[in-house]
């Protein structure tokens, strides 16, 4: 039977296998209900537990289908009907019991929670217990994913028809077995299942329940009405969990039940249970000191005692807007590992606080070269926010040692993990300075944006012994390395050379692509920031080993025309140079641009009028026509001729010309 809680349903099955003579059927034949059974055989239970229900795709979970939803906690009881003996569970192959779609028995989401640490018992296997007190099968179901089923067996013998631990004779016994299953507040039995053995014309009497006062709308549904011979030892079913009322117990006037059974009288007997209203207690957030910006407490919320409580989502650890969440704590409770409580019967104040995030750089040598106490020459470790910036610390200098240097960029940001940065030493007996040069291998007066300036880097080794791992930087930003011989690339900024010989040299290939931001004078410098050299030989690092190459940036002229928007005429100018050879003609329509280059000197502008036309004003870097331009090296510059249409007082003549040559 199914209860519905929220679109979500729990249900609960039980089915009958008897392993060794059923009356009527074959080995492992599933029984139908009030059969009859034989005497001290194997009497085995199943229970089925499924979860159905409507996921936010709006599919809904059957026999064939499942739904991307899940149980939390399913808590399943069972009470072994009085007689029989319990004889153990189904054993699976590695001890785990877990679900299976309904439709083909593949593998599903869902399973036994397994709590007793790999001890297996008689009594307890990987998660299902059996309780010899209160003949209680009980265990908990995790994450059922509707449409899927888990099974559990439960094995059982029969006993004899009469009852030796009593003193009348039986000559009948009932065994009726149904199960509970709850989630938070929701309960729901299972079918019942009946067998029996001995008279089968025995006089028997009904077991009825039903709840009194006020029911709940969300109470499950009554357990099924079942009959007992009189002295039959009887069980009573669990007691009922809703959300905000207690529970009252079944009882009765019809019997006297002791340790949750009685003794079936010579007629009917009634349980009843009733609810009573529980008060609602409160749970509510505050945050410890700093709250990030963005964040919104939890809202305070109202609940009723033991409904399990879902800590809000926000887990320690969590980041939120640069603050690193510690977690949420409080003495009311205790929290389990799945970030949930049970509502206790006062209110409940949880608290949570944050630290700035904060992570660490810490300093270590590489220990193929150390001075004595090197470890006192470490930077102190310290902390930075992500995406603050970074700049490393010295280190002091030790006599006869030489530091190499920290093998990271002197200044980096900050990123979100911790950063450990090694440096090495080396042994100091003397020192080399290599020589940088830089040249343009393609050389051109003056570059404009677009154009590619290739480079020359010659460093050469001025030792009469071999230098290694040299390390050359480019310092501008539009400068790269590209690949070449005897040297490696290992960034666009960075190159190293393996080896240089002895008073030798290596050549590196750059290149620098012209911008449009690019203005007037371009200087490049590359410089050596590390070398190696054996023997004990270092880098002089008083000296500085840098090298540089500068070019030009021609200037651009933009000449515009504004005409009337009506005119069909272009306008011609002449640009040419005064203190050179420069010399070209324009052609512009009305409310045009265009642009030129120019290296510096003087240039006349003229613009050639039409007929038809005035011009009307001149603006920007001239300021009248056949005027003449200044152009200073990588400088831009701008200009506006402007024309008006002569219509009023205009003379246009018509006819045609005729050459004659007249003989004499």
């Amino acid at each position: 039977m199914n209860i519905n809680k929220k679109n979500f349903f729990i249900s609960i099955s039980i089915m009958i296998i008897c392993i060794l003579g059923i009356i009527g059927f074959t080995k492992s034949d599933i029984l139908e209900n009030d059969v009859e059974v034989k005497e001290q055989t194997d009497l085995t239970y199943y229970l089925d537990i499924s979860y159905d229900g409507v996921d936010k795709f709006g599919v809904e979970s059957s026999s064939t289908k499942i739904s991307e939803i899940n149980s939390g906690y399913i808590y399943v009881e069972d009470k072994i009907p009085e007689g029989l003996v319990f004889n153990g569970f189904v054993t699976t192959e590695d001890g785990s019991i877990g679900a299976v779609k309904r439709s083909d028995g593949s593998s599903c989401p869902g399973k036994v929670v397994d709590d007793t640490d790999g001890t297996e018992t008689l009594t307890s296997y990987h998660g299902l217990h059996y309780d010899e007190t209160t003949r209680t099968v009980s265990f908990k179901v995790k994450n059922l994913m509707a449409g899927c089923v888990l099974t559990v067996g439960i094995k059982t013998i029969t006993p004899t028809i009469d009852d030796p631990n009593t003193t009348e004779v039986e000559t009948r016994r009932d065994f009726y077995n149904f199960a509970s299953a709850r989630e938070d507040s929701l309960t729901v039995y299972s079918n019942t299942v009946h067998a029996w053995m001995g008279n089968e014309f025995i006089d028997l009497y009904q077991v009825n329940y039903e709840y009194t006062g006020t029911v709940p709308d969300n109470a499950p549904a009554l357990p099924s009405n079942i009959t007992y011979a009189s002295g039959s030892s009887v069980p009573i079913a669990s007691d009922v969990s809703v959300e905000g009322y207690d529970f009252s117990g079944w009882t009765t006037t019809d019997a006297t039940i002791t340790n949750g059974k009685f003794t079936m009288p010579t007629k009917n007997v009634t349980l009843k249970g009733s609810f009573t209203g529980q008060p609602t207690y409160k749970v509510s957030y505050k945050i410890n000191g700093t709250i990030p910006s963005g964040y919104v407490v939890p809202s305070e919320k109202t609940y009723y005692e033991k409904s399990t409580i879902i800590v809000d989502s926000l887990k320690k650890g969590d980041v939120f807007n640069g603050y690193r969440f510690l977690g949420w704590t409080t003495t009311d409770v205790t929290i389990d590992e799945d970030n949930s409580f049970s509502m206790p019967t006062k209110n409940v104040t949880i608290t949570g606080a944050f630290e700035e995030v904060t992570y660490k750089v810490s300093y270590a040598f590489y220990d193929t070269v150390l001075p004595s106490n090197s470890d006192a020459l470490l930077p102190a470790t310290k902390e930075y926010k992500p995406g603050s910036t970074v700049t490393l610390s010295d280190v002091n200098d030790v006599t006869g040692y030489n530091f190499l240097g920290w093998y990271k960029e002197n200044t980096f940001t900050m990123p979100e993990e911790d950063i450990v940065v090694y440096g090495e030493w080396s042994k100091q007996r003397g020192v080399f300075e290599p020589t940088i040069k830089k040249e343009i291998i393609t050389t051109k007066p003056y570059y404009r944006p677009g154009d590619i300036v290739k480079y020359k880097v010659t460093i050469t080794n001025t030792a009469s012994y071999a230098i290694k791992e040299v390390i050359i930087k480019e310092e501008n930003e539009n400068a790269y390395f590209i690949a070449g011989t005897n040297y490696e690339v290992t960034s666009n900024k960075i190159v190293t050379i393996p080896q240089i010989a002895a008073n030798s040299s290596v050549e590196v290939l750059a290149e620098y692509k012209v911008t449009l931001n690019d203005t007037n004078k371009i200087t490049n410098t590359v410089s050596i920031i590390g070398a190696l050299a054996d023997n004990d030989y270092v880098l002089n690092t008083e000296k500085e080993y840098k090298a540089s190459a500068s070019f030009g940036i021609q200037s651009q002229v933009k000449v515009c025309k504004v005409a009337p928007s009506t005119s069909l005429h272009s306008f011609q100018f002449k640009i040419t140079g005064t203190d050179n050879d420069y010399e070209t003609w324009l052609v512009l329509n009305a409310n045009e641009c265009t642009n030129i280059y120019v290296d510096p000197g003087k240039y006349n502008i003229q613009e050639i009028i039409p007929q038809e036309y005035s011009l009307s004003s001149v603006t920007g870097a001239v300021t009248s026509n056949n005027s003449t331009l200044t152009a200073v090296l990588g400088k831009n510059y701008e200009m506006t001729f402007t024309n008006e249409y002569k219509k009023k007082g205009f003379l246009h003549s018509f006819g045609r010309v005729e050459n004659i040559i007249i003989g004499g």
